[in-house]
């Protein structure tokens, strides 16, 4: 009978605690569904602490894509292994896809924190994997002293004023890298003194205002007693960390092997990349530099560059074929770290960059990327001869709350949840008569010649077309032109028209007057007529006429 008694209590604390567990997901579960990403987060750790393989799961996603948490491929591939050996069949799918995009250093440490992993720990493990937390700002001295060293080391922070931005933390992060220190989110006390110590090595001492100056001395030669022979991968690899052309070329027309690695597990190419060498980086792809080989920590020589902002290396690189999507610390990719950088193609093409730069923000090789921009070119000259001026404008990615977030519209704008839109192309205005009666002057758009009720054509927005009219439109457009235009989805539209808001309206939550045509609105075409494009204030993001 005792023993009866015993196995009745056991099972009920399995079952309280199952339920608990349970709770635990389905909480993270709602939180997600109401867009409280950080709720979701930690929910979903508690109950993965737990051992809840549903929650590894989903935490193993949020690391690999980087949602709610910094991105983390070790991260995410301990949480997969841990629900796949709990009998998650997906997670063992997830688990091996993004094995094959790992190093194998970061394979092996994601397998050493899965294999001690203990229910319980599971949030003392991710505070060990993970120093990036953020422990608060430095001062503005503090910053600008690092800015001001970071710049003279090469690595282009910006402008020193002690503004802790995403240039700053790029170039701080590059160096905390190649110094092979851990990753951190902001600026410490210990990583400042790392990077003043190497500013000294490198002969620049910081004055008391925080500006750098050469050091009055030279740091002397080495004697040929203790220097490396010429022709030694030791001497090679030296040339390239200190700029020393004549001895590199020595050593390349010496026969040593461009491609070995030094005790640091990086290439000649490497070094010279990472120290901006612009004339070295050439010979030494001349000597066939192999320019995909990666760092221990995964990182490239176009990695480094893009993080760096070499401009002219990164195009000298791509030019012999780096290949922009390996992924390198953190799991990013060079074209991911571009676009942290320059922004988006539009964005570099309007700041001069070349080619090579926007081939590296489009995930393409240069020689695609070239042939992009002639048929962009030839588009744009044609459009002009037809008279057509279609401005498209950079929407950014990002992800926003999609549907009735006040409560008061239609069914069908519920429920509210949370949508991740990829970076787009819209048309500042609306397609106008004058771009459709260029169509069918060409003859295109099936002949057909919508009415304008008498209210206008020229530069009024087309109207009277439908869902198929405007695709035979959009077709000779794309034939015309070689681009590649649609009709944005549903949420692409939201997003846009938002523009970042959550207000009723993207300048608020009142209609205000003057601001859209509708009834009631305060323009002088309300209820009347359409208004010619552009007619009204654009939104944040440079959109015309997206409320009417």
């Amino acid at each position: 009978m005792q023993l009866t008694i015993i196995r009745t209590a056991m099972l009920t604390i399995a079952l309280i605690a199952a339920s608990h567990v349970s709770a635990d997901f389905e909480a993270g579960q709602s939180a997600w569904d109401a867009g409280n990403v950080e709720e979701a987060v930690s929910q979903w750790r508690d109950a993965a602490n737990a051992g809840d393989r549903r929650a590894m799961l989903e935490l193993g996603q949020l690391y690999r894509q980087g949602l709610g948490v910094v991105q983390d491929y070790v991260e995410a591939h301990k949480w997969f292994n841990l629900a796949a050996s709990r009998g998650e069949v997906a997670a063992l799918e997830e688990r091996d896809a993004l094995a094959a995009q790992m190093t194998p250093e970061q394979l092996a440490t994601a397998q050493r924190l899965a294999a001690a992993w203990q229910p319980g720990e599971a949030n003392k493990q991710s505070e060990e994997a993970s120093p990036t937390q953020d422990t608060g700002q430095p001062p503005p001295q503090a910053i600008r002293a690092a800015q001001s060293l970071l710049e003279a080391l090469g690595y282009q922070p910006g402008p020193a004023d002690g503004v802790w931005g995403q240039g700053t933390k790029t170039a701080y992060q590059a160096f905390l890298r190649d110094a092979g220190l851990p990753q951190e989110e902001v600026l410490t006390p210990q990583s400042l003194r790392a990077i003043q110590a190497a500013a000294e090595q490198q002969g620049v001492v910081q004055t008391g205002d925080g500006t750098t100056t050469p050091k009055t001395t030279q740091t002397p030669v080495p004697s040929p007693a203790n220097a490396p022979p010429l022709v030694s991968l030791d001497a090679l690899h030296h040339a390239a960390q200190a700029g020393d052309f004549d001895v590199l070329k020595a050593a390349i027309t010496a026969g040593v092997d461009v491609n070995a690695r030094d005790s640091r597990g990086w290439t000649a190419l490497m070094h010279a990349v990472n120290k901006g060498y612009l004339l070295l980086v050439s010979e030494l792809l001349e000597a066939q530099a192999d320019v995909n080989v990666r760092a221990p920590d995964g990182a490239t020589a176009l990695f480094m560059a893009t993080a760096h902002g070499h401009t002219e290396i990164i195009e000298l690189l791509m030019k012999a074929g780096a290949d922009v999507s390996i992924r390198g610390p953190q799991g990013k990719t060079p074209t991911e770290v571009a676009i942290t950088r320059y922004g988006d193609a539009q964005a570099a093409r309007q700041d001069g960059q070349p080619p090579a730069v926007l081939a590296l923000l489009a995930g393409k090789t240069l020689s695609e990327m070239e042939a992009l921009e002639r048929k962009r070119q030839k588009a744009e000259a044609k459009m002009r001869q037809l008279g057509i001026s279609i401005e498209m404008l950079a929407i950014p990615a990002g992800s926003f709350r999609m549907g009735d977030l006040s409560g008061a519209g239609d069914r069908d704008e519920k429920p509210v949840r949370t949508v991740t839109v990829p970076a787009f192309r819209l048309g500042k205005y609306e397609v106008t008569f004058a771009e459709w009666d260029a169509c069918v002057a060409d003859g295109g758009c099936n002949g057909y010649t919508p009415d304008d009720e008498g209210w206008g054509r020229g530069t009024h927005p087309v109207i009277s077309v439908s869902w198929d009219d405007v695709q035979s439109f959009i077709d000779w457009l794309n034939g015309k032109t070689g681009g590649n235009y649609r009709l944005p989805t549903e949420a692409e539209w939201e997003y846009a028209a938002r523009a970042g808001t959550t207000t009723k309206y993207s300048w608020g939550d009142d209609i205000g007057s003057n601001r859209a045509n509708c009834e009631g609105c305060g323009s002088q075409w309300d209820d009347r007529q359409t208004a010619p494009v552009g007619s009204f204030p654009a939104n944040p993001w440079g959109l015309h006429d997206m409320h009417g």
